[in-house]
């Protein structure tokens, strides 16, 4: 195989490499509020919850527990916290697609520059 038939080959273009750099670059700073969104969230549902239980007029721990768990607040709460989780999840998921992209056009280019040898 010919340097320019290893060229049109290539799996992973140095464009395509280039866009992934940008997106780490770009979206860290996304990336680490999305986390921190997440983290929030997670709190503020045990506060809610809390919060429900404590006006919950229920008079054993049980009554108290599901009438928080059921307030509107508190479902309101768990869809704030599986959205935020969503969010990192996805940005999460392409910032490793983004490196695995870069790692896959490095070993590539090893194998090109192995065979020019």
């Amino acid at each position: 195989m010919n340097q320019a038939q290893a060229v049109s080959n290539r799996i992973i273009t140095d464009q395509e490499v280039d866009r992934a750099l940008h997106f780490l670059i770009n979206n860290a700073k996304e990336i680490g509020n999305a986390k921190a969104r997440m983290v929030r969230a997670g709190h503020m549902l045990k506060h809610i919850e809390a919060l429900e239980y404590k006006l919950s007029n229920a008079t054993n721990m049980e009554g108290r527990k599901a009438d928080a768990r059921t307030s509107e607040k508190y479902l309101a709460a768990i869809e704030e916290d599986a959205i935020a989780a969503g969010e990192y999840e996805t940005l999460k998921a392409l910032r490793e697609a983004a490196e695995l992209k870069i790692e896959s056009w490095r070993s590539e280019q090893a194998t090109y520059r192995s065979m020019k040898l």
